[in-house]
């Protein structure tokens, strides 16, 4: 799927910037990307030039500067070996007095991981520390300076804990060190140092920390996400499911992966399995072979890998009707240690995403049947998980309302970045989906692929020849099947799909000669028209149909094995 980007280039006088910064305050919700190039400010006046993610603007009586975390910064002839944090803004307090701004929207979520911080806020710094380190791992990037040498210092870490001395004014936080320097002389890597303010007396140097901070920038990240290196978020390898030791199988050899972002759709009849693979995929049930791995976790413990999954059921009477949207998001939310207020504020982003935020302060019950599948969903991407699970949420609905409900899908897949695997009756939501694992009755899992490659394994490559006849003919798809040219035709109200075994103007002659023949009038031709996933899905049950399933075949031949013992 391409990205449409919206960009704005601005200059660097003060008034300019102050028209970015209003820009940029608009669109804060969102990821955004900046390149920019002007002076930096430091002891010797250089040209610089850099790119990263904008993390924080602000326009006070005070200060007016835009933060940035810089993955590339090249200053004069030095290039930075690792991403760097500068400001830029036209005080002496900024990094750099720019001469270009370029700001590029990606419509991407931020999902408020970056937490930008001066270094005259060491205080309230601290005392948002202290709260967010009793449920998440906080890195930090710090620039200031080295209190032994006076020197410039930077370096990059995970914060271990952050005190609050009120009687000593003496705020502070300590970080072990990853990496980081002191003027490019001293190497501060595997240390664990003290980050505080400049004390306001400083012959008292007994209370001074190590590092007086300037500016700070903090990444969160929950305690129970590992570093994962997936190439999958989803990974089902021959899962077998059976109801008791003496059942034959629900589901036989089920096969399919998903990569981060990708929408799944697990398409198929009733009874066919599709509810039976996404419960033993959560963990609802269990599975007697196969693996299941999300996010490279292959476990059955389904704890391990439950941080990273959304769940969304069909009953939605497991949310509480006399809750508002906002209350069930806190409500269900607190059971992955997140706090109500971060809580709050990214159940008000989701539900305006799903565009149900006016709907905020009604109890859940008075919402309609697709407005309460929506707070569902927002339940299950409230704490941010790589993949959600959805069971048949477009049950009831009215084709209008399904095709309103995918727009909201595509538009959080995009925004988010989340996986979702959706179980659904209705084959031609699988053109929404990214790949489609296909189910039938009596056989269970049959195909797995992109919407596209499923339908290029029909005969014909994917087209077939409609044709609407004059007089509607009970006799007409017979005759056709008849040809050895035609593999399949299928009925489908007047319209007559017809399945060539291969694309040749051989089929096309054949057919209109055999109408002909019958004196079958056509009325409309397209001689190669595209199949959909409802053709696909109608020729799988055709095709599957003749063909007993496994239980039937089971019980012919122990009928065979009982007549040939009588006999004997």
């Amino acid at each position: 799927m391409s990205h449409v980007y919206e960009r704005a280039v601005f200059g660097g006088s003060p008034e300019e910037l102050k028209e970015a910064i209003s820009w940029v305050n608009v669109r804060m919700d969102k990821l955004l990307e900046i390149e920019f190039d002007g002076m930096y400010l430091g002891n010797v006046t250089k040209s610089v030039k850099g790119k990263g993610i904008l993390i924080k603007a602000k326009d006070s009586l005070l200060r007016r500067y835009i933060a940035v975390w810089a993955n590339e910064l090249k200053i004069g002839d030095y290039e930075l070996p690792f991403n760097y944090l500068i400001t830029l803004g036209n005080s002496r307090n900024e990094d750099v007095r720019p001469n270009t701004v370029i700001i590029k929207n990606t419509y991407t979520k931020n999902l408020g991981e970056y937490w930008y911080w001066q270094g005259n806020e060491v205080r309230p710094c601290v005392e948002w520390l202290i709260s967010a380190l009793k449920f998440a791992r906080v890195e930090a990037f710090i620039r200031g300076i080295w209190a032994k040498t006076n020197e410039v210092m930077y370096c990059q870490g995970e914060v271990i804990s952050a005190r609050m001395a009120s009687r000593r004014m003496r705020p502070f936080f300590v970080i072990d060190v990853m990496k980081g320097k002191v003027r490019n002389k001293i190497n501060l890597a595997g240390m664990a140092i003290s980050v505080g303010r400049r004390p306001f007396f400083t012959r008292v140097s007994a209370f001074q920390e190590e590092v007086t901070c300037d500016k700070m920038i903090f990444f969160v990240r929950p305690k129970t996400e590992q570093k994962l290196k997936y190439r999958h978020v989803l990974d089902v390898r021959n899962l077998t499911v059976s109801y008791g030791k003496k059942s034959s199988p629900v589901i036989k050899n089920v096969s399919f992966k998903l990569r981060q972002g990708e929408i799944l759709g697990i398409v198929g009849e009733s009874g066919s399995g599709k509810s039976t693979t996404v419960k033993s995929i959560i963990g609802e049930i269990e599975h007697d072979f196969g693996e299941i791995g999300i996010c490279g976790i292959y476990s059955r413990d389904q704890k391990k890998f439950a941080p990273y999954i959304g769940y969304v059921p069909q009953d939605l009477s497991r949310m509480y009707g006399d809750f508002t949207p906002l209350e069930n998001i806190v409500y269900f939310g607190r059971q992955y240690n997140l706090e109500p207020d971060e809580l709050i504020q990214r159940g008000r982003q989701i539900l305006k995403d799903l565009g149900i935020s006016t709907k905020g302060t009604e109890t859940t019950e008075k919402l309609s049947g697709g407005e309460q599948r929506r707070v569902s969903v927002a339940i299950a991407l409230v704490h941010f998980p790589k993949i959600v699970f959805l069971d048949e949420p477009t049950s009831g609905l009215d084709p209008v309302r399904r095709h309103e409900f995918w727009e909201y899908m595509d538009e959080i897949n995009r925004q988010y970045g989340i996986s979702f695997a959706c179980i659904t009756h209705f084959p031609e939501e699988g053109e929404y989906c990214d790949k489609v694992a296909v189910y039938l009755k009596g056989k269970g899992f049959v195909d797995f692929g992109s919407p596209m490659e499923l339908k290029s394994r029909l005969p014909g490559s994917g087209y077939v020849i409609d044709i609407v006849l004059e007089m509607y003919s009970t006799q007409a798809v017979q005759l056709l099947e008849s040809l050895p040219s035609i593999d399949t035709v299928l009925q489908r109200g007047e319209h007559l799909r017809i399945f060539p075994k291969s694309q040749s103007n051989l089929a096309l002659s054949n057919v209109l000669d055999k109408l002909r023949e019958f004196d079958l009038n056509v009325f409309q031709l397209l001689p190669k028209d595209q199949v959909d996933m409802v053709d696909y899905f109608i020729y799988m049950t055709n095709k599957f149909g003749k063909t007993p399933p496994p239980e039937l075949k089971e019980k012919k031949k122990s009928k065979k094995k009982k007549k040939r013992k009588a006999k004997r």
